[in-house]
């Protein structure tokens, strides 16, 4: 049956389409044959979730034609661009910069389509259009006067792999290296997923997710519940994980969520297709996860029916993956908020074990008590009689002559340490709840008098003064009280930048380089992509926002020309 174009000939969007079917004929082909069922959907350990070149995540559509894209022709780095986008390297902005090398796609490349959501908002009333960005600012009510049209639009990316970044801009594809660089997981029997593993003993799924001992794997719409075989049953973790997530693909079908499972025979087209959409789904969220999904076994039987619609109609990988963007995305999300719960409780959890630790070491020091240099004596006229009353073994007469020396000034936080010992050949003599001497016999023998202070009264000099001059010791205090500070912020609210190229960016605060780290959230952790040094001269909201100024800056970050694809809000966002 011939495919129905326009009297034009082929649009953009159906030319993609056809390149999609294409490509999902080949894979799915490929499964078919001998052993095919085997095989993962997307090469074990090949390559972590598609981008755009500022960071911001493909949709699940995208996603999947951009992996297998990848697949096919070798790409590494799983970040693509508009043409448009690879232009904004060439302009600096500024008269007195200095030209850099013009970033260019390389000769004979060609790009890629992806499809693109855009929208149009019209003022019911007044006609009036406003930006789709501005509308998302708008309450509730206020949103009620205007209409939302959504557009779906075809636009042409390359890899980083088809343009001379490499040559012309070393330091920015390195940062692209270290992201996709990381340590492959090792994943065996034991392997165990903590976000789903929480969603399903705390039940957040959308609906219950009941492990019992058996042999099937099933979503039941009639009592809407997912029963699954106990993750010992599984040859590992990972394929316990990813059949759930197959499972969880058709939940997301029922009524009342995205509504997509119609009443349908079994082996029909349609229960056919509703197999497709949990497969893919499926495959998105391990591949997301750095999973690998494999043909669930009793899907195999459907791998004809998918290849006959595929090749009859276009419209059929059109709706199939947009059903399987929006099923991604209700998995994801809900995973993503969980592990993101966990992520912070980790931080709490280790800031409260550092703090406990101290409270222990500090009880046997002196219950954390600080030392201050308040008098250094190595003039024969400051010392005699001191080396007198030493010599006599009268040290209480040698520290309450030497309290003498001290003036009453307020603390020096250059001079100001954990020990009092801190050279060597110092010996630590007396020391009362106030004071304390220490003798150096080593350089002419000298006596250095200590003022004794509590950990607070560090703290409040820190809060007054800052840590311009401060000793080491001193700055640990101030990073451990940033890090207290940005604990309790975190916890009351999420500590994201939402960058004018609609990409989001993730800040935590690092306590051993003293700085604030921006980047991206992975399964391992925060991909770090800047360090700002935090400044303790000033407060948490404007070291905050010295540095989203600084990223503002950043060419990386501008606006693209080309709206790119719109994604929601993420649910973990507060």
């Amino acid at each position: 049956m011939g495919k129905p174009y326009t009297k034009e000939g082929p649009s953009a969007e159906d030319k993609a389409l056809d390149l999609f079917a294409d490509m999902m004929i080949e894979r799915i082909q490929s499964l078919s044959g001998k052993d095919g069922w085997k095989k993962p959907w997307f090469t074990e350990g090949t390559l972590q979730w598609p981008k755009n070149l500022n960071g911001r995540e493909y949709n699940g559509m995208n996603a999947m034609m951009l992996l297998l894209h990848c697949e096919k022709e070798g790409y590494k780095i799983p970040r693509f661009c508009t043409f448009d986008r690879i232009q904004q390297f060439n302009k600096t902005g500024k008269k007195d910069e200095e030209q850099k090398p013009r970033v260019s796609v390389l000769k004979g490349e060609h790009s890629f389509p992806v499809m693109l959501t855009t929208f149009t908002v019209v003022n019911k009333e007044t006609k009036e259009h406003i930006k789709w960005e501005d509308y998302k600012l708008l309450s509730q009510e206020e949103r009620e006067k205007y209409n939302v049209y959504p557009k779906l639009q075809t636009y042409h990316v390359f890899n980083v792999s088809q343009t001379n970044l490499k040559e012309v801009r070393p330091e920015f594809w390195e940062k692209l290296e270290q992201e996709y660089s990381m340590p492959k997981v090792e994943k065996d029997e034991q392997f165990a997923f903590e976000p789903v593993d929480r969603m399903i003993a705390d039940n957040r799924w959308i609906c219950p997710i009941k492990p019992m001992f058996g042999d099937s794997a099933y979503f039941s719409i009639s009592k809407n519940e997912i029963v699954m075989p106990e993750k010992r049953q599984f040859k590992d973790g990972e394929s316990f994980y990813s059949n759930l997530f197959h499972e969880m693909g058709h939940s997301t079908g029922a009524e009342g969520q995205l509504d997509r499972i119609k009443p349908a025979t079994f082996g029909s087209a349609e229960y056919a297709r509703e197999e497709l959409v949990a497969e893919l789904t499926a495959a998105l969220t391990a591949q997301r996860y750095g999973m690998t999904k494999h043909l669930k076994g009793d899907s195999a039987a459907y791998l004809k029916s998918w290849l006959d619609s595929l090749k009859e109609s276009p419209q059929f990988i059109k709706t199939t993956l947009l059903d399987v963007k929006k099923a991604t995305s209700m998995l994801t999300q809900h995973i993503d908020k969980i592990a993101m719960e966990i992520d912070q409780e980790k931080k709490a959890e280790q800031t409260e074990n550092v703090g406990n630790e101290e409270k222990m070491e500090g009880s046997k020091d002196a219950g954390q008590v600080y030392y201050a240099s308040v008098a250094y004596l190595q003039s024969t006229d400051d010392t005699s009689e001191l080396d007198k009353l030493k010599d006599r073994g009268d040290y209480d007469g040698l520290l309450k002559l030497a309290k003498d020396y001290y003036d009453g000034n307020g603390m020096d936080e250059k001079q100001t340490y954990r020990k009092p010992c801190q050279n060597r050949g110092d010996d630590l003599l007396i020391e009362d709840k106030d004071f304390a001497v220490v003798y150096n016999g080593s350089v002419g023998g000298t006596y250095e008098v200590f003022l004794k202070h509590t950990e607070q009264e560090i703290r409040d000099h820190i809060t007054r003064y800052g840590i311009g001059r401060a000793s080491e010791d001193v700055k640990a205090v101030a990073r451990e009280m940033t890090a207290e500070e940005f604990s309790e912020l975190a916890q009351r609210k999420m500590p994201i930048f939402q960058m004018p190229n609609g990409g989001l960016l993730n800040l935590q605060y690092n306590k051993d380089k003293d700085s604030l780290d921006v980047g991206t959230v992975t399964n391992a952790g925060l991909s770090v992509k800047h360090s700002f040094p935090f400044s303790h001269d000033h407060s948490m909201d404007a070291n905050i926002s010295s540095a989203y100024e600084q990223l503002l800056d950043m060419e990386e970050y501008q606006k693209e020309e080309v709206q790119e694809e719109h994604v929601a809000k993420s649910a973990f966002r507060r």
